[in-house]
């Protein structure tokens, strides 16, 4: 009963395109298109004085869901991106590995102008994205940020009824789906705010069937076990101690295995808490950022951040 009266309270929003383009407008960000790898790719990028913070998403997410932290960091030029059938760029046909996934992300930073140093975040799939971009441009990435996700096969698995619910797309075509099934996918700040899981997915675009098996089939094979000792460059491992998908424990090894990786929890923190409490992650990923130019002024040459 209480599931139904949040539903029905929450029954009256406007399109979903409409509250993007409204959330869009109201996050300062510039929206645009560009063809890499003969792709046509939809990117979204701010306003920020910084060198540019690559965002790299979750499994069929579209860009708006990073609206959130964008706006909590409104001094970081952050700029991300729509994966191939995801939210506003074209599927395509390619073999699914992050490799390839990488070349598209870099891709863009070259046709937006950025191609010297960057640094590079990602969330949950798009973290494994992000260590590959770290370890295969490792000559142009100057920090890395790594939020609720994992080195890839072998990891310790997540509680069963989430990552069963992952394998669909579901939660991005149904709101009903989202609002009954979040607390068990997201946990965190989603535990019994069936309310929030709706808000959560008036944003949403879902992906196209060949995206989704895509990214589902690059994340089946990655593993970063064998190179994380290689990846020098300053790490923020960021994760949440209530997430049922990704267990912090996945992050605690992450940290321990990069040679400049620092851990930190955000209490009460699910899956999403970069969305959820975007503030707090903001605030730690300001402080990292700073943290580590500071410390770069005393590296060595071969590892000063640009």
């Amino acid at each position: 009963m209480k599931l139904n009266r949040l539903l029905n309270n929450a029954r009256p929003w406007g399109s979903g395109l409409e509250r993007q383009r409204e959330a869009l407008a109201a996050s300062g960000v510039d929206v645009g298109y560009v063809v890499v790898e003969g792709v046509r790719l939809r990117y979204a990028q701010s306003r920020g004085e910084s060198a540019p913070l690559l965002f790299c998403n979750g499994i069929g997410a579209n860009l708006e869901l990073a609206l959130p932290l964008f706006k909590a960091l409104p001094h970081i030029r952050m700029v991300t991106f729509d994966i191939p059938g995801c939210g506003g760029s074209e599927a395509a046909w390619f073999w699914p590995r992050f490799s390839a996934f990488a070349r598209f992300a870099v891709g863009l930073l070259d046709h937006l102008g950025y191609k010297d140093g960057f640094d590079v975040a990602g969330v949950s799939w798009g973290g494994c994205l992000a260590q590959t971009i770290a370890r295969e441009y490792a000559e142009r990435v100057g920090r890395l940020i790594l939020m609720a996700t994992a080195a890839g096969f072998p990891m310790i698995p997540g509680r069963l009824r989430a990552s069963l619910r992952m394998f669909t797309p579901m939660r991005y075509l149904s709101r009903t789906y989202m609002a009954q099934n979040a607390s068990i996918i997201y946990g965190g700040e989603l535990r019994n705010r069936p309310d929030r899981a709706i808000d959560y997915a008036r944003y949403t675009r879902a992906p196209t069937t060949r995206a989704y098996l895509q990214q589902l089939a690059a994340i089946s094979h990655f593993s970063s076990w064998p190179w994380l000792h290689r990846i020098h460059c300053p790490t923020l491992v960021l994760t949440g101690d209530d997430d049922p998908l990704v267990r912090p424990i996945n992050a605690r090894l992450l940290a321990a295995l990069l040679p400049n990786g620092r851990l930190e929890v955000v209490k009460g923190g699910g899956h999403l808490f970069m969305v959820f409490s975007a503030e707090d992650t903001a605030q730690r990923i300001e402080s990292f950022l700073r943290g580590s130019a500071e410390r770069g002024r005393r590296t060595p040459e071969a590892f000063r951040l640009s």
